[in-house]
């Protein structure tokens, strides 16, 4: 394959070997205007290349060579099936987790096979009853890799390096290897051997002149992050050639923290979806799992809702919904709608037949395309069952992702091409199964599928070589670097903890130097690591958090000899607090919104009032605006429909039952008949047909025995009848025109009029009322204003307003009145000892003083008075529109702007 006078490169990860190539390509292409492609690559693809040309030209019985190479995926299933094999002969396997077992087991025979230590090596060693449980297992697991004349990697590579070794082919005449910290036996033996044959192999390292090594403490590791980004900065500022990197033990776990830092520094205009993919000006050495690509994630669910029946979560739902990879893309808008009403209207549970029968009930023809969809999901439904081959399932996934659309709905960028041609590879991956599994049911093949997805790391190949290298402590870098910031040097972190392969002899792991086998063998690897950045980085800064959370933090102690402290660096603002910062922007207070014109239909009744009490600009936002959030869905009934369960029950049942005479009349069982009537027709006007029959079961139970106790109490009250039940009532006031509806209202024998409101959840404090600003001014707003608007109304006498606290705690009044009225209503005379009631002389004062009070917040309304101002956040809990109050922005630029002030 190479001629005798050839130079190759070895690479220790794919990554290096490409990033060299591009570097050399480059530089060719600056002088020359064509050149021969440099030989560099990885140890395994030249293994590999120097295998197939042996068998080629016949040095290798093809015989000896076996017709399948272990993928990933297809060596744990293996392995789990030797395990489940031995285990299941004495009936353990339910009690052990064969999943992380086989995983353990891999990496105790990749242990042996790259220290090359036969089974006899073991001998000299006590052997736990794991070790000797690991050796049948591998016994096993060789058996059926012959059966299915196939090989492990780690068998592979010893059956590579003989080729290598007994081969009469030309060899490359100098080796050069790069990036490897740690070189096993294995691979030291084949070094030793292509020695001996005269090939010169060196282990290559780019040295330059670096600095003194310099390291910085942080409060957290965000504060970390946030200097490592503004230390980039700087570093571009000086040279904007410069080659960086950022390098962390722990880089997984902040991979995102420091995508979201770099992208607000340097690439602020890829918030912009359509700039998204656009060339960044840093790379990850590591991707994301392929599962975590969106469009992936799409696929996934998708399949998973064709092949379960079960119900599945809103969330999941939703988030197919939204996608705009499926279906029909000129259905987005109607597809978020009815997300919107499938939040409010259905359970946190759906079934996709649930789900179409809705999208049809509720949006007609406006989602014809995704009521085919999930018409065709349904179908699949039954089409995957029973059990077929790994690649029949593979097949029957893919034909079903194009009939409904999938990834077809507009032209794929390049990251998404890339990423569906992994998803190809996935596809084709999880068919070589068929070899090993005869059948297997579709939530199995579907299993395994999103386990390789999972396990299948996916980084986009990109031209551009980036000027910020993000790496793990074991990448090199291509290029030559100016600068290297380590950060999570902590010693919880680096060196890594001791991890022993729990299946070997403890004691032979750290007799051989096996990586992770104890504190020293981890330390001295940490050292060597170390020594590799400080040769090959000509500024290096190491940097480590103080704190987590409550938890003290320490350095790791490879930063020991390390005594010259980094300069201060101010670590970076991410963009929105950039974008919140006052001192730049002209400050501009506009807190008015446009007058309510003559045109403008106001919404929320009562509710508006309670909000703009609050804070001005809640109201604005949520009840002029129409703005509000999405609802959680819950998998009973939400305590909006319980409630209304309730008004509606007590409505009918007053309606029919017109006073208390009448309902003292009742005996035992015609009251119960008029409950069961009052609370079927409640359900059956405010519970759609898509609920399940036992959650109204269960609410009809809880409402009979909430009339049941409401109504017992109402007996022990003073004369009375039901004036009207759920009355609507027009409100005019201050040019404002709303509809507002009063839950009931009573009549006493002396023409007074009772006011009740009901409440089926927590009652607000009377104390409210006597405020300057009334923030539940329900019953004050029916009794001062709403009873002037109805001619038959507005000159009786109000005698008492009152809740009707109506829940299964306790069923009660509480209110006011001129009289006794019920237990719990409180006398005005009483109340006015109250503090809060003092300065009023009677209920007609009490009244104005509502009057007026609601009229200036009606003012406030029609004449656009809309700031962000309240009292106490709490007062908030049920703001809809809480995000658009920007409160977190208000009081950080509130800070700021008190050090501003500050001397």
């Amino acid at each position: 394959m190479f001629a005798q006078s050839t130079q190759l490169t070895l690479c220790a990860t794919a990554r290096l070997a490409h990033g060299l190539r591009q570097q050399a390509q480059q530089q060719h292409a600056q002088t020359n205007k064509s050149w021969q492609t440099p030989n560099i690559i990885t140890l395994s693809q030249w293994l590999n290349a120097c295998l197939q040309q042996a068998v080629m030209v016949g040095e290798i019985p093809v015989t000896r060579i076996p017709k399948h190479v272990l993928t990933d995926i297809s060596e744990k299933i293996l392995w789990q099936q030797a395990i489940q094999s031995c285990l299941q002969k004495h009936e353990l396997a339910d009690l052990f987790d064969v999943v992380s077992l086989a995983e353990s087991a891999i990496e105790a025979h990749q242990l042996m096979i790259d220290w090359q230590l036969p089974d006899a090596a073991l001998i000299d060693y006590f052997q736990p009853i794991e070790t000797r449980q690991f050796l049948r297992w591998r016994a096993v697991f060789y058996d059926l890799c012959a059966q299915k004349n196939t090989l492990d990697t780690a068998r592979l590579l010893t059956l590579q390096i003989q080729s290598v070794l007994h081969t009469a082919l030309p060899l490359p005449s100098q080796i050069s290897m790069l990036g490897f910290d740690r070189i096993t036996p294995i691979v030291q033996h084949l070094i030793a051997g292509l020695r001996a044959k005269g090939v010169v192999v060196t282990h290559t390292v780019t040295t330059q002149t670096v600095l003194a090594s310099e390291k910085m403490a942080f409060d957290t590791i965000d504060t970390e992050c946030r200097a490592a980004v503004a230390w980039a900065q700087q570093q571009l500022a000086i040279n904007p050639q410069a080659n960086l990197a950022i390098i962390s033990p722990v880089l997984g776990n902040i991979r995102r923290k420091l995508a979201d830092l770099l992208d607000d520094t340097f690439h602020p205009e890829t918030l912009q979806p359509s700039r998204y993919e656009s060339p960044r000006i840093y790379e990850f050495s590591i991707g994301l799992a392929l599962s975590e690509q969106t469009i992936i994630n799409t696929a996934l669910q998708l399949l998973r809702l064709a092949i379960s029946k079960q119900a599945s979560t809103q969330a999941d739902l939703s988030s197919l919904l939204l996608a705009d990879n499926w279906s029909n893309p000129h259905e987005y808008d109607a597809r978020s709608l009815l997300d919107a009403h499938m939040r409010k209207t259905l359970k946190r549970h759906v079934r996709l037949q649930d789900l179409s029968l809705f999208a049809g009930q509720f949006f007609g023809g406006a989602l014809p395309s995704l009521q085919l969809h999930l018409q065709r999901l349904q179908q699949a439904q039954v089409d995957f069952r029973g059990f077929q081959l790994p690649s029949v399932w593979m097949a029957k996934f893919n034909r079903l992702l194009a009939d409904i659309n999938w990834a077809k709905t507009r032209k794929t960028s390049s990251v998404e091409h890339q990423t569906l041609q992994r998803w190809q590879e996935a596809l084709q991956a999880c068919s070589t199964l068929d070899t090993l599994i005869n059948q297997m049911s579709a939530a199995d093949a579907l299993s395994k599928l999103s386990q390789w997805c999972a396990a299948s790391m996916f980084l986009p190949e990109t031209t551009n070589q980036p000027n910020i290298q993000l790496l793990g402590m074991l990448e090199s870098s291509a290029v030559p670097l100016d600068g290297a910031w380590v950060l999570g040097m902590n010693d919880h972190q680096w060196p890594p903890p001791a991890r022993p392969n729990p299946l070997l002899p403890i004691t032979l792991q750290r007799d051989f130097g096996m990586p992770n086998a104890s504190s020293d063998i981890q330390a001295a690897f940490a050292q060597k690591v170390q020594h590799r950045l400080t040769q090959t980085v000509r500024q290096l800064v190491f940097s480590w958090a103080q704190k987590e959370a409550d938890r003290e933090l320490r350095p790791s102690p490879v930063l020991e000899n390390i005594t010259q402290q980094v300069n201060s660096v101010t670590p970076i603002a991410t963009l929105a607090e950039k974008l919140a910062h006052p001192q730049p922007l002209e400050q501009l207070e506009d807190a008015t919104a446009p007058a309510v014109s003559a045109s403008e239909k106001l919404r929320g009744g009562s509710q508006l009032f309670t909000a703009q009490a609050i804070c001005p600009a809640w109201a604005f936002y949520q009840y002029r605006l129409g703005a509000t959030k999405l609802e959680s869905p819950t998998d009973g009934l939400d305590r909006l429909e319980r409630g209304n369960c309730v008004h509606t029950a007590l409505q009918f049942f007053w309606e029919d039952c017109k006073d208390l005479a009448q309902l003292k009349s009742f005996s035992d069982a015609i009251l119960q008949v008029q409950i069961e009537k009052a609370v079927d027709t409640a359900l059956r006007q405010n519970l759609h047909a898509l609920i399940p029959p036992r959650i109204i079961d269960i609410e009809r139970a809880r409402l009979h025995q909430l009339l049941h106790d409401w109504l017992a109490l109402e007996k022990m009250r003073e004369d009375f009848s039901v004036y009207a039940c759920e009355l609507e009532l027009p409100l005019t006031v201050a040019g404002l025109q709303l509809k507002l509806r009063v839950d009931r209202i009573d009549t006493l024998m002396d023409g007074g009029l009772v006011i009740i409101d009901y409440k089926t959840g927590s009652t607000p404090s009377l104390s409210d009322w006597a405020n300057a600003r009334i923030t539940n001014p329900q019953l004050p707003l029916y009794v001062a204003l709403v009873l002037n608007s109805d001619e038959t109304l507005k000159n009786q006498p109000v005698t008492a307003a009152c809740f009707g606290e109506v829940n299964a705690l306790e069923c009660a009044f509480t209110g006011i009145s001129d009289t006794h009225i019920a237990k719990g209503v409180t006398a005005f005379e009483k109340l006015r000892n109250d503090s809060a009631f003092i300065q009023f002389a009677d209920m007609a004062a009490l009244t104005a003083h509502w009057r007026a009070s609601l009229t200036a917040i009606a003012v406030e309304i029609q004449t656009g008075v809309a700031p962000v101002k309240f009292t106490l956040e709490k007062d908030l809990t049920y703001c809809a529109v809480l995000p658009l109050l920007r409160l977190p922005e208000r009081a950080w630029q509130f800070e700021q702007l008190q050090r501003v002030e500050r001397p």
